[in-house]
């Protein structure tokens, strides 16, 4: 993953590898190797790789595309445990139970399933093929079996009592729905039913709530369009789950910085200690009904609004209004939602008329 992040970085510099390859003092084909992955740049003494991204920052590189840089040495050593694990795993040490995982790390573990690239490279420049070199990185068929394989035996293993079972086991079926196999969508239901039963009819936040929550997500990116609703429906009704889905939200689109060891943090974070403003984008522009998130995306406007009703300027009610209303005339979006978008629609015009 690496190697195509520092692929993208030189390009938006407006360097060819032989130039940078000048600059960093390297022969070309150690680039090369670096850019294509032959050359792990995980290889690499910490000396070296401080030193090329201090070169890089000084020829001009973002500061965001050098923090992805650093997420895809993440995202590498990640990739690079679970295809040299064989054997019994390691479940304290798991790499998927020792922190909570961001957007950046997971769109760089997800691009070789899903062949889409990272939002903050797209929002870059694509990746331009040179020679043979793909556009983006892959991963054989025994490599995607293995992977799968793993997550899964992972997410099986891991302590059911536990928040750090219910962590590891979160993250492993949301990583492991990347694949799209017709086995691997069988097992995420069979193992959310089984989530689901531990959870039973809780309301309140438990460590086995955010797995679910993360399992409605999965199983709606794979089709199931029933999964999303029923988790709202049932299972954010409470104040305390309000505050943890709009924490994780929070978390997920970078606006709460500080890494997170366990998933506690959804209850444990004070809702006040974070903005909203980039939250509120990212709502206002997913606000579309072939979004396969659509109905947590409604919801999750709606609480915002309630919470924060601050971030509602005259300029983003009139940005916002017109798509509330198309959503409204949709069939496609859930009672809950559209109860909510009614709502967030009083609000907007409220706001108009001030």
């Amino acid at each position: 993953m690496s190697g195509y992040v520092l692929k993208t970085i030189r390009q938006t510099v407006g360097l060819t590898q032989e130039q940078l390859a000048e600059r960093a003092r390297v022969d070309v084909s150690t680039l090369q190797g670096w850019e294509s992955g032959r050359r792990p740049l995980m290889a690499i003494s910490a000396g070296a790789y401080l030193k090329l991204r201090h070169l890089l920052h000084r020829l001009g590189a973002s500061p965001k595309l050098l923090a992805q840089l650093d997420t895809g040495m993440e995202a590498d050593r990640f990739i690079g445990y679970v295809m040299a694990a064989d054997g019994p795993i390691d479940l304290e040490n798991h790499p998927l139970a020792t922190w909570v995982i961001t957007r950046p790390f997971t769109e760089l573990v997800a691009w070789p399933f899903t062949g889409d690239v990272p939002n903050q490279l797209k929002e870059v420049a694509p990746l331009r093929r040179r020679g043979p070199s793909g556009s983006g990185p892959d991963m054989g068929a025994d490599e995607r079996r293995h992977m799968v394989s793993h997550l899964q035996a992972a997410a099986e293993q891991a302590a059911k009592d536990s928040v750090e079972g219910a962590l590891l086991r979160r993250q492993a079926h949301y990583v492991a729905g990347f694949d799209k196999s017709s086995e691997t969508v069988e097992w995420l239901a069979v193992m959310q039913r089984a989530e689901q039963r531990r959870l039973g009819s809780e309301v309140e936040w438990t460590p086995s709530w955010a797995v679910v929550r993360s399992g409605a997500h999965t199983l709606a990116r794979t089709g199931d369009e029933e999964a999303l609703p029923s988790f709202i429906d049932v299972h954010i009704s409470t104040d305390a789950c309000e505050i943890a889905n709009l924490n994780y939200w929070a978390y997920w689109l970078g606006e709460v910085t500080d890494p997170q060891l366990a998933d506690t943090f959804m209850v444990e974070l004070d809702v006040d200690s974070w903005h909203g403003d980039r939250l509120l984008k990212h709502l206002m522009g997913r606000l579309t009904p072939d979004n396969v998130y659509v109905d947590v995306v409604c919801h999750t406007l709606w609480a915002l609004i309630i919470r924060k009703p601050g971030l509602l300027t005259k300029k983003i009610a009139d940005d916002l209004v017109a798509s509330v209303g198309r959503m409204l005339s949709e069939a496609s979006i859930s009672p809950q939602s559209k109860r909510e978008l009614e709502e967030v629609s009083y609000a907007l015009r409220t706001v108009q008329r001030r």
